[in-house]
Parts: C-alpha cells; structure tokens; sequence
C-alpha cells in the first residue's frame, strides 16, 4: 500500500514538473526581447533627451500659450471660399450606418417641394432628388439631394435650413443612427461653380461643366458626392475606432505592473473582438473602400472625379492606418484572451490536483485503518 501512495506522489510530481516546464518555454518565446527592438528604443529615448535639451529655452518663452488637445479624428475639410458670389457649397452628412432604402425613396417622392431624378441604371446604391424651391436653397438656381443606401445624403445648394428639414425626413428610416453632435462635426463641405470646361477636381473645389446635358452633369455630382460619402463614413468609423482604444489603453500598464485587469470574463473581451471586427468588416469587405466601385468600370470620365477626390481626402492612407490601428487592438485583445485562458487552465490543473491529494490522503487513512478493522473484526 505504501508503495502504491508513493507512486501517486511521484506521478503527480512529475505533472507538476511537465506543466511547469512547458509554460516556462511558451513564455519565454512570446515574451524574448530582441537585440535589435531594445537598440531602438535605446536610441529614441536618447533623441527624446535630445529634443528636450534643445526646446527647452523655447518653452520658456512660450508658457503663457494654451495648446489645445487634438481632436479624436480629422478635422473635417471644410475650405471657406473668397468668392462667394461665385461659388456654390455641396454639404455631406452621414446619419445612421444605412438606410430603408426603398421606404425612404418613396417617403422622400412624396414631399412636393422635391422632384425625382433618374441617374444611370447601373446606380444602385443613390438617389436624386431637384428642387427650385427657394425655403430649400442657398442661392440662385437649382439645388440636388442625394440620399446614399449607406446612410448618407448629400447636399448641392441647400441652405442650413433646408438641410435641417430634409434631414429630418430620414429619421424614421434610419438603422443604427449616429449621435447628433457627431452628424454635424464628421461632414464634408467643399465649394463647387460652374465653367464652360470639363467637370474636374482643382484647387479643393469641384468645377462642374456648365453643359445642357443634364444627365451628364447630375452623374458628375454623382461621382463627386459618393466621395464625400466613402470620407464622413470613414470618419465615423475612425471615430468609433477611437472610443475602442480608448477603452483598452489601460491595459498595456495593467499587464506591465501585474494589476488586475480591466476585463476578467471571457464576455467582455470577446464583446471587445467582436467590436475589433465588425469595424474591420465594414472598412475591408462591407464597403472595401480600396476599390473602386463597379459603377465606374466603364465610365472612366466619372472614375477620373471619383479618385481625384477620394485622393485629395486621403482615402486609402486612412484606410491603411486604421488597418494597422485594428491590428494593434487584435492582439491586444488576443494577449488579454489567452492570459484569461491560461489562467482558467491553472485553476483547472490545481483542482486536479487538489483531487489527487485527497486520493492519495484516503489511500493513506485506509492503509492505517484496515489492520484496525480487521483486528477489531476478529475478536468480535
């Protein structure tokens, strides 16, 4: 019996020394700092040292300036023209993540001031609508509303009020509706005029061809309004991006001096990889904004607009940044994930091996006891 319990003892140590060893080698190849990262951390921090030394006889002269905090994203491009007689303004705005399309369409057709217009039969994803009605415009001649399936609508000659009021027609048809100060702060503004050449995109403002060809010019706003649109969508998500890392910043430092950490339950932190990538979804394969639309494939004429103003708002250098912004928050994420794992696995390992100990204690009290028993049993 003896030789039995120390067998156990001797099994479990050897568990012990297993699973030790094995989580000193897992450790030890995620956590191996290399040469090369530990030198250029050495030398930024120099050159930090440097900066300070340098600039600190300017501070000095400049203590009494505020500097004011940056905002969470962009701010939005919004050039202020030095000829406004001449110029025109095409505001964008986005609302809601996407629309009732359909529902909207027909709610919007039947407001009489609004007038539907039909854009090429390969554009599917917008709507137009004319107005002359001079409650809705900014200046003189006509205005153009462009309701996006996306959630966005687009403003030509509109006045403030006007826009307030069309606005307001999309509220019921809204799915998923951003927040109303965001509405207003994450919008493009850029001016717009007309010219005897042909439409182009040039110094920050959109020069439209005055031609009789009316189809022709309104799939020109087309092309440069579903810019405008690709920019305040992108804008949001840069701004819901924000408030991700904002709410894991914390946990570098927890990880760094042994805190617990701000999320304990696999819930929460699969909650946060489901935000991770339902971003990434909507920026890669919802809208894959590094593409052109397939609308464009053989108009090259609208396609030319479209990314001569996609370019100028910094489209795929936004996509990319937050690309590797998701990355960063990915791992993050996956690190807090796997320690939560890991530790679910150590409570698990000490239960079994809390079992084992009472196996081997009932083995020992029965190894004591028997004789006693069987002693007892005989003189009865």
């Amino acid at each position: 019996m003896m030789e039995r319990c120390l067998c156990q003892v001797k099994k479990l140590n050897t568990i012990l020394f297993q699973i030790q060893r094995k989580r000193f080698h897992t450790s030890l190849q995620q956590y191996v700092i290399r040469p090369s990262s530990v030198r250029t951390l050495w030398t930024s921090s120099i050159c930090n040292e440097d900066n300070i030394n340098q600039n600190s006889t300017t501070e000095n002269k400049f203590k009494s300036v505020k500097v004011l905090s940056r905002p969470k994203t962009r701010q939005p491009v919004k050039p202020m023209s030095k000829n406004v007689n001449k110029n025109q303004v095409c505001m964008t705005y986005a609302t809601a993540d996407h629309y009732s399309f359909t529902a909207l369409v027909a709610y919007a057709s039947q407001d009489v001031r609004l007038e539907y217009v039909d854009l090429p039969r390969e554009v599917t994803n917008a709507a137009l609508f004319k107005t002359n009605n001079c409650s809705l415009l900014r200046s003189s001649g006509d205005g153009f509303v462009f309701f996006f399936r996306e959630g966005a609508i687009s403003f030509w000659n509109i006045s403030d009020k006007g826009i307030n009021e069309i606005m307001s027609l999309t509220r019921k048809f809204e799915e998923e509706p951003y927040q109303i100060h965001l509405i207003s702060w994450e919008s493009e503004q850029i001016d717009y005029r007309f010219h005897s050449n042909v439409s182009k995109f040039e110094k920050n403002h959109f020069l439209l061809c005055d031609t009789n060809n009316f189809q022709l010019a309104c799939a020109e706003m087309y092309a440069f309004s579903h810019a405008l649109v690709v920019s305040v969508k992108l804008a949001h998500w840069e701004h819901s991006l924000d408030k991700l890392i904002k709410s894991i910043e914390s946990l570098p430092h927890e990880l760094m001096v042994g805190r617990k950490l701000q999320y304990r339950t696999t819930e929460s932190v699969l909650q946060k990889i489901g935000e991770v990538f339902m971003i990434r979804h909507r920026l890669n394969l919802q809208y894959n904004l590094l593409d052109v639309p397939d609308v464009y494939w053989d108009r090259d004429d609208l396609e030319h607009l479209y990314v001569k103003t996609t370019e100028f708002l910094n489209i795929i250098r936004r996509v990319k940044i937050m690309n590797e912004k998701l990355s960063y928050c990915a791992h993050m994420v996956e690190l807090v994930k796997s320690h939560l794992a890991e530790q679910k696995s150590i409570r698990i390992e000490i239960l079994i091996v809390l079992l084992i100990l009472i196996e081997v204690l009932f083995e020992i009290i029965h190894f004591f006891i028997k004789p006693y028993l069987t002693k007892t049993a005989k003189e009865e």
